[in-house]
C-alpha cells in the first residue's frame, strides 16, 4: 500500500489572506483540491492523509466530499511548524502501515 502525506497546514501569512492559502479559490475550486485531484488520479497512490491547519478539518472534509476526492482517508491536525506537521503524519500512520507499505 502506498500512502501520500499532503501538507496543507499553512496559514498564508505572507499572502495577507484571512483564510489559509490552501482554501483560496482559483477558478471556483480551492487550491488544495487541485493537489488532491492529482493524487486521486495517480495510479500508484492508494490512500492519502491530509495534514490540515487546526480548526479547518471540517472545511477540508467538506471540499473533499464536494469535489469527489476518494483517496483521502484521514485529515489530521498539523503542528506549529512544517517539521511538526510531518511528524504528526508519520506518528499517525505508524499503526496504519505494515510490512512493505510506502509513505
Amino acid at each position: 500500500m502506498i500512502t501520500a502525506i499532503v501538507l496543507a497546514g499553512g496559514v498564508g501569512k505572507r499572502m495577507g489572506m484571512e483564510i489559509p492559502k490552501q482554501f483560496v479559490m482559483v477558478n471556483e475550486k480551492p487550491i488544495i483540491i487541485y493537489t488532491l485531484e492529482s493524487f486521486d488520479r495517480h495510479p500508484k497512490i492508494d490512500q492519502v492523509v491530509v495534514v490540515c491547519k487546526q480548526g479547518w478539518a471540517d472545511t477540508m472534509w467538506g471540499y473533499i466530499r464536494e469535489f469527489g476526492i476518494k483517496k483521502v482517508k484521514w485529515v489530521i491536525s498539523g503542528g506549529s511548524i512544517v517539521q511538526k506537521s510531518i511528524n504528526n503524519a508519520v506518528q499517525f500512520l505508524s499503526d496504519k502501515c505494515v510490512g512493505d507499505d510506502i509513505v
